[in-house]
């Protein structure tokens, strides 16, 4: 099959090649939190506060909260307390707890038991025109009514990787409608893995390796759309030549509302639209930049918005002052407008 956008696969082994897709792109249902018990534990500090916050309000966020059981140190992210009996305290967290380092102040318990939960429905997501390989081909030709889970991966023109995920369980095909001897494949996708449409609207504007034409596209983009088009634009941006020593460059801040948005900027005020620079740090970025000067107008805009994030955030993205901080230590010239 010549220039497939989807493919299916059970491990390493491609099951099906696809021209098209019908159900992915939509708006994700959100990843339910998962529920644990800490049993046997000795409730202090912030914890204790929010317990005794929970017993009144009915629940109580708390934010990170290390755990040290005889297993050894655990992390849960953005936590929430939900109450506590006796010894026992309900919490729940943005996915499960992960191995850390010791930390001082960690709550010592006995057991982490994790709750069962309730994941919303799958729906149905067909890929279109596809055509069968390995497995997936014998299960055909031997009159299966189902096949087992796979994933998926969006493909660009050249056949290297926009995107993977789980896919679900295949469960039914027809022949496609438009293309001989191929085979439409439905599969129980789950919902809290659809794309939203911007996503799909920045790889269709990558595709084939082209370069947005216009500056600012990057501004139309939210969330983890202009994450998807930072991305992209730094797959772009290997081996940019350097910025001219002691250039002036002038930085257009409006739409710097987060940290993609600052990288995508200033990337573009040096080597034009379509590209970012792989830095996330004021420091990394002014290293880059060193010995030039930036420009910064609407400047007041990154000033409002950066480093500001809810306080369960896992990691704390840097504040405006940061990055102007970081820039100049680096010598970086940073003229404030």
């Amino acid at each position: 099959m010549r220039n497939p956008r989807y493919a299916l696969l059970s491990g390493r082994h491609v099951l099906a090649l696809c021209h098209d897709v019908d159900g992915l792109y939509g708006h994700p249902a959100p990843r339910p939190r998962l529920r644990h018990e800490l049993r046997g534990c000795t409730p202090r500090g912030e914890i204790a506060r929010a317990v005794t916050q929970a017993i009144v309000e009915g629940t109580a966020p708390l934010g990170p909260l290390d755990v040290e059981t005889p297993d050894g140190p655990w992390r849960f992210d953005a936590v929430r307390v939900l109450g506590a009996r006796g010894d026992v305290v309900t919490i729940e967290a943005d996915g499960p707890p992960r191995r850390s380092r010791a930390a001082a102040g960690a709550t010592p318990c006995a057991h982490l038991i994790p709750l069962p939960g309730t994941p919303p429905p799958p729906t149905e997501v067909t890929f279109l025109g596809c055509s069968p390989r390995g497995a997936l081909r014998d299960a055909l030709a031997g009159g299966a009514t189902d096949f087992e889970e796979v994933r998926y991966q969006v493909l660009r023109s050249g056949g290297n990787l926009h995107h993977e995920g789980e896919a679900g369980r295949v469960t039914s095909w027809d022949p496609a409608r438009g293309h001989h001897g191929l085979l439409d494949l439905t599969v129980a996708f789950p919902r809290t893995g659809l794309i939203p449409p911007q996503t799909r609207e920045v790889w269709e504007l990558f595709h084939s390796r082209r370069s947005p034409a216009g500056p600012g596209t990057w501004r139309r983009f939210t969330g983890a759309a202009r994450a998807a088009w930072r991305r992209e634009a730094a797959l772009r941006s290997s081996g940019l030549p350097g910025p001219v020593p002691g250039a002036t460059y002038a930085l257009d801040g409006r739409g710097i509302t987060d940290e993609d948005a600052l990288v995508c900027a200033v990337t573009e005020a040096v080597h034009g639209p379509g590209l970012a620079y792989p830095f996330d740090d004021p420091h990394a970025l002014g290293g880059e930049l060193s010995g030039c000067t930036l420009v910064w107008h609407h400047s007041d805009v990154a000033r409002a918005c950066l480093g500001v994030t809810p306080l369960l955030a896992v990691r704390r993205p840097a504040t405006f002052q940061e990055w102007v901080d970081g820039l100049r230590a680096e010598g970086v010239r940073v003229v404030l407008d």
